[in-house]
């Protein structure tokens, strides 16, 4: 073979691999989470997977997955499965304690997210999308299930005092009737997700108490601390980590100035001993709005935010929500949903 006809060969070669790789990475930015989603952030790959195959003619069969794959007691897992048949109602099935989100679908995919409860045991557990049953209460058989290893975790433990005249004047009555607010807030909820973008922390600052630390106070029983505090000077400005809807503004004995965020799905945000509240109930709040600022209103001896994530009525790591990766929206929910 003459040097001429070797040359026009590999000249041939590599234009083909060049088109190929510039056909190929158009294709997985325009069908992929990339494409014209607003989301700068990576996505894991194994949400592209099913979101590609549930297109219409897909002899794909049903998968689930799970993300982070080790979850720690007290975590989120986000469940993904699909692609599902058309025309029937699924359901999320799994045999550790937790709390199920609303479902929401894109296509043929199922999402959901399960807060696993923090005083769970580490282990194996199953976790599978089943049918749900015309006119009965039996479920059907499972058509794509898999394991969780839910991962150890050691809590702190904490001992203090707080002055008596914090509760002077409390009353049982009262505390009730907000401990009802706060139960209505997180169940005023929309059915499908509000955010679009990954989260946000609602300000930078030292932590001073973790979530679901063990806490004694002034010798009473044990209790977990729901959130996280965030210590801070007073008048430092708090932010909505994500778009929502507000659905509690107003003071509380314990919690002082609060405000509970409705982030859609059975996700919320609360943010407790706030100086001065920023925000209505029934706004719509966009990250990175202002909804307040940092005090030490309530049950609090110092100026700090006391900061809350629930699905439900049930706590969540908030510190996990940051995760760059862990409640990201497809961009074909975006396009069908966005306000």
């Amino acid at each position: 073979m003459s040097n001429q006809r070797r040359n026009t060969g590999y000249y041939w070669l590599v234009l083909a691999l060049t088109t190929f790789a510039v056909i190929s990475a158009a294709y997985l930015y325009l069908t992929g989470p990339g494409g014209d989603s607003g989301v700068t952030e990576p996505v894991r790959a194994d949400t592209i997977v099913p979101y590609n195959s549930a297109r219409e003619g897909s002899e794909v069969e049903p998968q689930i997955f799970f993300y982070p794959l080790s979850p720690a007691p007290g975590d989120f897992l986000i469940v993904e499965a699909g692609p599902l048949p058309q025309g029937e109602d699924f359901e999320i099935d799994f045999d550790f304690f937790g709390v199920l989100s609303d479902y929401y679908h894109v296509g043929n995919l199922l999402f959901a997210v399960i807060a696993v409860n923090w005083d769970i045991n580490p282990g194996t557990y199953k976790v599978a999308v089943v049918p749900v049953q015309e006119n009965a209460t039996a479920k059907g058989a499972a058509l794509a299930e898999g394991q969780v290893e839910i991962a150890a975790k050691e809590f702190k433990f904490s001992r203090f005092s707080m002055p008596a005249d914090r509760t002077a004047g409390w009353t049982a009555a009262r505390l009730a009737e907000d401990r009802e607010k706060v139960r209505i807030a997180r169940e005023t909820t929309e059915p499908h997700p509000l955010w679009v973008q990954t989260f946000i922390p609602p300000l930078e600052g030292r932590i001073s108490s973790e979530y679901a630390a063990i806490r004694v106070i002034n010798n009473n029983p044990p209790r977990r601390h729901a959130g996280i505090d965030i210590a801070v000077d007073e008048g430092t400005p708090v932010i909505a980590p994500n778009r929502g809807i507000v659905r509690l503004a107003e003071f509380l004995l314990s919690g002082g100035n609060s405000v509970i965020i409705d982030h859609g799905m059975d996700l919320s945000s609360t943010y407790l001993h706030l100086h001065t509240i920023n925000v209505e109930v029934g706004d719509i709040v966009e990250r990175g709005d202002l909804i307040g600022t940092v005090g030490m209103t309530g049950y609090a001896t110092g100026n700090h935010l006391h900061w809350e994530v629930n699905i439900g009525q049930t706590p969540v790591n908030p510190g996990q929500l940051m995760a760059n990766e862990l409640l990201w929206i497809p961009p074909a929910y975006q396009k069908d949903y966005l306000w």
